[in-house]
């Protein structure tokens, strides 16, 4: 039997640097937010993730940010952990993805090609957002608004072709 990894749409990043990348195009993407307003907006949201995982009780934290997984999510760190893998990896990202940028599908493969594992297959596929559907923008905010709902066939094509190599006897 062979073991395999796959990571769609995966992060390579701390959970509080995808969050504070979320914050980010979120105002970027607002039109009317100064940039004192950005700044602003980006130091607080950086308090709150902080006092959060240090367990700060002097900074009022919503309750939800101060769950145990959430606070894992916030520390932990995915990088350490594609470096031990060591069997055939496949990394799919869309191009478009604002929840988990398109950047991050490279670091998580050079992650894993730097600790030695020779079978890292990655594709970033263009006008797809998170959830590997067409998009505009990519934004969260589109996704009630989607013409397309179904996975697109070229991502289904890389999943069932990397799965045949792989499994093949």
């Amino acid at each position: 039997m062979i073991a395999i990894r796959w990571a769609v749409a995966g992060t390579a990043k701390t959970g509080e640097r995808v969050i504070m990348d979320q914050v980010a195009f979120s105002l970027d993407g607002n039109p009317n937010t100064t940039k004192e307003q950005r700044e602003g907006a980006l130091h607080q949201e950086q308090v709150l993730l902080t006092a959060a995982m240090s367990g700060d009780m002097k900074v009022q934290v919503p309750d939800q940010l101060r769950l145990p997984w959430y606070v894992a999510f916030l520390k932990y760190d995915p990088l350490p952990t594609i470096g031990k893998v060591h069997q055939p990896i496949l990394i799919l990202q869309g191009a478009l993805d604002q929840q988990v940028t398109a950047d991050q599908a490279p670091m998580l493969q050079e992650a894993a090609l730097a600790a030695g594992n020779k079978d890292v297959t990655m594709k970033v596929f263009p006008g797809l957002n998170h959830l590997f559907l067409p998009s505009k923008t990519g934004a969260f905010t589109e996704y009630s608004h989607l013409e397309v709902t179904t996975i697109q066939p070229d991502v289904l094509d890389a999943i069932t072709t990397w799965f045949q190599q792989k499994l093949k006897p």
